[in-house]
């Protein structure tokens, strides 16, 4: 099986799960809480409708001759690649709770961008901070939600 087929069968199945944990959402927790207008079962739903239609058309797309290359086969799939988005990932989240969701968030990204991305140290750091931005306005002015802080409050 191509890789982009299992890759968008993942991405639907995580679609499918957040949206019924949007509906749980919904039935428990809406009726005894304050949300806002969209709150966040439906912000989850909206995403999760997302992920499972792009997760659909990345998986039933047909393969193409530039899709032939070294990412088309799971077995030409790099382990070391894997090995350091989920070292890196376990990393992220207990820095959380230390350094805060957004210096955690920059390192992240940095590694991730340098190692995976085989991009310039200064390429790497500009699209990083980029990133975080985005999440940080993202989730602070548009959605109206809370990042997690350090236990310095940073």
């Amino acid at each position: 099986m191509a890789a982009h087929r299992i890759q968008g069968l993942l991405f639907v199945l995580l679609g499918a799960v957040s949206l019924f944990d949007s509906w749980r959402i919904t039935e428990t927790i809406r009726p005894t809480t304050n949300f806002d207008g969209i709150g966040p079962d439906r912000y989850l739903a909206i995403l999760s409708a997302l992920m499972i239609v792009l997760g659909l058309s990345l998986a039933l797309r047909p393969m193409t001759s530039a899709g032939a290359g070294d990412w088309s086969d799971l077995r030409r799939w790099p382990l070391p690649d894997f090995l350091i988005v989920a070292i890196v990932l376990a990393l992220f989240v207990f820095a959380i709770p230390i350094i805060g969701f957004s210096f955690s968030c920059l390192l992240f990204f940095s590694v991730l961008y340098r190692f995976l991305g085989k991009m310039s140290w200064p390429r790497t750091v500009i699209y990083a901070v980029l990133t975080t931005v985005a999440i940080y306005v993202i989730f602070i002015y548009f959605a109206d939600m809370s990042l997690p802080k350090s236990f310095l409050g940073v």
